[in-house]
């Protein structure tokens, strides 16, 4: 991943340079309304060239290969950086005067006649480095010192604008280098990308501008993402590599009509969004990089490791939603994966060994947990979640009990009557049913009928998808009937990006079956009970519950949905999701934001303490979390009075290897609801940030 996916590190430079932007780096809020100032066939969006004039050779063979006259190319910014001598700026210049340049931050400070202590202008955010930002302020300050020395030079950059709207077979396109709010602003970033709220900021600016695609550059780390409105792209660097183990830049070109050599695209209603690779000479570069910069220079310590070798990212981790690989990034793939003709190479696929290893490879998270109160239940359980069925018709990529199609587990008819004896017997105030997709199971009818009958509150976890197939859709007049409470599974507001975790078209229907769902009074009459849950996509905490339950409400208000709660649930390291990340490698990064961000606050909270879940096999557990894992409840009885750590950890090695079941409690009516936790490192991803649980944040404030 990029730089802000990396650990941060402590802040020793506390000045301006190089972190802030400057009041004139500030985009009027109208710069994209008016009419748009170049129409074309096709067009090359051309960002980070960073002074690289094999790269621009490059951009010339692109041009040149079109079969159209009209053909327009922006530069949007960075066009210089490691130039260093005047000599290589104005060959640059001179390269690019048959284009149209905007300034991009690097330009913006170029051309100042007065240094005002921002340094480059990168407005580098806090997970990069001190060194690292030192160094670019030291990489543009030996540029700017060489221009001064050549005025005529600086003066190219005067009246150079940052904004640039362009029509492409009549859709609006709007350029700049940062963002739609700040030359130098990172929230065109990956990492901002990947946040929800800010998915839904940038598709309200493009809604409100008209525009169909945004792109921008800045941050050197590709990103593309497909939203209600548009499309959003950040091409990373036309003149370095972006990718591990490539040695090409990337642009991005929007036509009608698709070029072969795609890495990644997307298609919006017959216009082609493709990051294009920009293949110039790398040996060629490099030893014209090596003559330019010393190797302790500062242009080396930070760049010649990425010329060598790129970056870590590999092309997926570009890909937020709605789009898809390209012809040659498919093409790189399959030969990557031979060794030789007519042979391929075997794929390591991650185990859940592999997964249960990296996490108990981490500092143990109950040794974070201050209050031994925190680590036993409470006395009186209000909620029994049962995991009903491991089935599902769905396989989504965050799934944490890895359900699918193909799974035919299924809780037994005793199992399911001793659940109801011991809720009913033991006061529980609600009974959770959750999967797979709960209304796969064969008894899914008799079982919601008797435990209405049991408890006041009978919940339905559903993907809502199952009651779209032919045999599950009498089940809406049964929880209509019976008033169960709906918990829609809805883990993003845009289409792309919900599909893309659960499913090519199951958005549309998801929102088909909200409508149906508002038709029965749920959501609306203040009796059905609908709620939403929202994972985020990427590996990042979610935000601020109320905030993100307010954009869901303004967006599914704008398709005549209404809801009760939504829930916000971190998505937690473990099964399907926990191998994905470390397939991508982005555990560790993704572990290190969980356990940075602890929230002792949320520890007596933590849905363990409050309810017991059952699984298919009868088997107790803490938390839906450990029954995916296979980590049994506690059978320890805890000694009475008050407890301290060592007390527990005595019944938690006593208890060990004895099997927890719902029968224990429907056979024994005096058995102790209370009884020791037992924590794994998955647990982190419930007590970060504002908490998580099935219910959503722990902390509201």
């Amino acid at each position: 991943m990029s730089s802000c996916a990396s650990i941060g590190q402590k802040r020793r430079l506390f000045k301006d340079a190089g972190r802030a932007c400057p009041v004139d780096y500030r985009i009027a809020a109208d710069a994209f309304r008016g009419r748009p100032e170049i129409e074309c066939d096709v067009l090359y969006v051309i960002g980070g060239l960073y002074g690289n004039p094999f790269a621009a050779s490059a951009v010339d063979a692109l041009v040149e290969s079109e079969s159209t006259a009209s053909v327009e190319v922006v530069l949007n910014g960075d066009i210089h950086w490691f130039d260093k001598i005047a000599a290589n700026f104005a060959d640059i210049e001179r390269r690019i005067a048959q284009y149209r340049p905007l300034v991009g931050n690097v330009e913006a400070e170029l051309r100042r006649q007065e240094d005002i202590g921002v340094g480059c202008g990168c407005a580098y955010p806090e997970c990069t480095s001190d060194e690292s930002v030192a160094r670019s302020n030291r990489i543009h300050k030996m540029l700017s010192f060489a221009l001064d020395s050549d005025p005529e030079l600086k003066q190219m950059l005067e009246g150079r604008p940052s904004t640039l709207l362009a029509s492409v077979a009549g859709r609006r396109v709007a350029i700049t280098h940062g963002d739609e709010k700040l030359l130098g602003g990172w929230d065109n970033s990956r990492e901002s990308l990947q946040d929800i709220l800010r998915q839904d900021e940038v598709d309200t600016f493009m809604a409100k501008n008209n525009l169909d695609v945004f792109t921008t550059t800045h941050t050197c780390a590709p990103a593309a993402i497909r939203l209600a409105r548009g499309v959003v792209v950040n091409n990373g660097a036309a003149g370095l590599p972006n990718f591990a183990g490539e040695h090409f830049g990337l642009c991005i070109r929007i036509a009608e009509k698709p070029h072969k050599d795609s890495l990644f695209e997307c298609e919006l209603d017959g216009l082609f969004i493709q990051a294009i690779p920009v293949r110039y000479d790398h040996d060629a570069f490099l030893r014209w990089f090596d003559e330019l910069w010393a190797p302790a220079s500062a242009a080396a310590i930070s760049y010649r490791s990425r010329i060598i070798d790129g970056p870590e990212d590999r092309i997926r981790d570009s890909l937020l939603g709605g789009f898809r690989l390209g012809e040659a990034a498919r093409a790189e793939l399959a030969d990557a994966q031979k060794t030789e003709p007519g042979h391929k190479r075997a794929i390591a696929h991650t185990t859940k060994g592999d997964v249960h290893a990296a996490l108990e490879s981490l500092l143990y998270f109950d040794d974070m947990i201050e209050d031994n109160a925190d680590r036993v239940t409470e006395h009186a359980l209000s909620t029994m979640q049962v995991n009903i069925t491991a089935k599902c018709n769905l396989a989504c990529a965050h799934c944490h009990v890895e359900s699918s199609p193909a799974r035919t587990e299924a809780m037994s008819r005793d199992v399911l009557e001793a659940v109801l004896n011991v809720a009913r017997e033991r006061g529980f105030r609600t009974i959770d049913i959750t999967g797979g997709a709960p209304e796969t199971h064969p008894e899914i009818e008799w079982f919601l009928r008797e435990a209405a009958d049991t408890v006041p509150n009978v919940m339905l976890r559903s993907n809502l998808v199952i009651l779209k197939e032919p045999g599950y859709e009498r089940l809406l007049d049964l929880i209509e009937e019976l008033n169960v409470e709906v918990v829609a599974s809805l883990p993003n507001v845009f289409k792309a990006e919900s599909d893309a975790q659960r499913g090519n078209n199951t958005y549309d229907v998801t929102i088909e079956m909200l409508r149906m769902l508002n038709e029965r009074g749920y959501g609306c009459d203040g009796m059905h009970v609908l709620d939403v849950v929202f994972n985020p996509q990427e590996p990042i905490l979610p935000p601020l519950q109320k905030d993100v339950e307010e954009m869901y409400r303004k967006r599914l208000g704008n398709l005549g949905i209404q809801f009760d709660n939504l829930f916000a649930v971190a998505n937690n390291p473990i099964g399907r999701y926990g191998a994905k990340l470390l397939d991508d490698g982005t555990f560790e990064a993704y572990m290190n934001t969980l356990m940075d961000a602890f929230n002792s606050e949320a520890c007596p909270n933590i849905m363990c303490r409050h309810q017991m879940t059952v699984g298919w096999d009868g088997r107790v557990y803490d938390c839906d979390f450990n029954h995916a894992i296979g980590l049994g409840a506690s059978a320890a009885i805890l000694p009475e009075g008050t407890l301290a750590r060592a007390d527990i950890d005595r019944a938690l090695l006593g208890g060990e290897g004895k099997s927890l079941t719902i029968f224990d409690y429907a056979n024994d009516p005096d058995r102790p609801l209370k009884r020791p936790i037992v924590f794994g490192n998955h647990c982190y991803a419930c007590t970060a940030g504002f908490g998580s649980s099935c219910g959503g944040t722990l902390v509201q404030e």
